[in-house]
Parts: structure tokens; sequence; C-alpha cells
């Protein structure tokens, strides 16, 4: 059990090393201090204040400062990203912070004074919980695209059943065979069909 414990470590040292990371910090020692933490880890980072008007294309993992202070639109281009983690940097619990945490859906909370102690799990954490999202928003995406698709099929088998006089079975049969024989998605056929039948 312990033998496989180093090849995991080194797993997860070597995905931190190939994320690169934004800090959205005002240059202060508390800064320095979490940029040189970042980069002993050995992520690639970035720095940068005031926040940027949007995301550079390559960040995975954004850190940012979130003050009661911040523009509502200062990071609007957050919660609307579906491929970063994003890690929140605050020094209150107001109700208005709580309320940006769960607008910009921050993936972890680090809180002032900054210490090295739970920087690498907070990171580790969000990676993870973005990960998970990302994978889920994927696999609605095609089950919404299959029920899509079902719909299709379906309305299309009934044109089919009604205009030829035939059982709905038997259509979808026939449907069947020509994506078979024309070595196109069901999906296709049936949109022009349903597309034929409209005109």
């Amino acid at each position: 059990m312990t033998d496989s414990m180093p090849v995991r470590d080194e797993n997860l040292l070597r995905r931190l090393r190939q994320m690169c990371v934004l800090v959205i910090h005002p240059d202060d020692a508390e800064r320095r201090m979490f940029l040189a933490h970042l980069k002993r880890i050995g992520c690639q980072v970035e720095s940068v204040w005031p926040a940027p008007n949007s995301l550079p294309d390559h960040v995975d993992v954004v850190l940012f400062l979130l003050t009661s202070l911040n523009d509502k639109n200062t990071f609007s281009w957050m919660a609307s990203n579906d491929t970063i983690a994003r890690i929140a940097i605050i020094s209150f619990e107001t109700p208005e912070i709580l309320s940006e945490l769960e607008r910009l859906n921050v993936h972890g909370v680090l809180s002032k004074p900054i210490r090295i102690f739970g920087i690498l799990a907070a990171l580790t954490t969000a990676i993870g919980l973005a990960r998970h999202e990302n994978r889920l928003k994927r696999r609605v995406r095609s089950l919404d695209d299959t029920l899509r698709a079902r719909r299709k099929i379906e309305k299309a088998v009934g044109i089919l059943s009604q205009t030829k006089g035939i059982s709905e079975e038997e259509a979808y049969r026939r449907l069947r065979e020509k994506s078979q024989n024309s070595k196109t998605a069901i999906a296709d056929i049936a949109e022009a069909i349903i597309a034929s039948s409209d005109i």
C-alpha cells in the first residue's frame, strides 16, 4: 500500500507543475511570500493587480483577492468561465463576500493573513473540484445532445409513419437502414425528414 503512494504524489506534483496560476493580489509582502511558495511547488505563476478585464488563454487556476470594495463587474468574466479553478482570498465573511463567492462559483477559499500551510491543499482541492465540475458539465451537454437527437428521431418516425402509412416500428427500421447505408447519423437523416415535411 505504501509503495503506491510516491507514484500518486509524483503524479500530483507533475500535474501542479503543468498548471499556470494567475494571482490577482496587490503587490505586497503577502503576495511575494505567496508567489515564492507557488514557485517552490513548481507551478508556473503570473501575478497582476488590479484584476484584468478578461482571462488570459493559458491560465488554469486563478487565485484572487475578493473584497467588499470590488466592483461587481471586476470578476464577471470568471463567473462564466468553465475551464478554470477559482480560489478566493478573503479577509472577512460578510454577506456581500459570501454572496460573491457563490456567484463566482469559487472552488476554494484562503483567508488573510495568508499562511503557507493550506495553500497546497486549497490548490489541489480546487483543481479537483473544477475538473469534476467540467466532467459533469460535459456529460450534461452530451445527454442534452442525445435527448435532442432522440426527439428529432421520434418526430421523423411519426412523419414517416403517417406519410407512408406504415407502423412506427417499420418507420424506425427504415430510418435506421438509411442511416447505415448512407453512413450518416440517424439524427441528421431525421432532421432532413423534418425539414422536408415543413416545406
